[in-house]
């Protein structure tokens, strides 16, 4: 199941791992909103939307 850009957004906030991707990266990737911590924008978030850390689940429960 696919979250909210607001889910993605809140949960990145939360993270104590988030780390957002270079900005050399966000300037090949018009459509990257990398001012804004998002895990769309995370270094563990894989293109399969999914945080190889594994954080991703603990922390929709904890903000729910």
């Amino acid at each position: 199941m696919k979250s909210s850009k607001k889910t993605y957004q809140e949960v990145a906030e939360a993270c104590s791992k988030y780390s957002p991707i270079s900005e050399e990266y966000a300037f090949r990737n018009s459509s990257c909103e990398c001012n804004t911590p998002s895990c769309l924008n995370c270094t563990h978030f894989t293109k399969k939307e999914h945080c190889d850390l594994d954080l991703y689940d603990e922390i929709v429960k904890k903000l729910g």
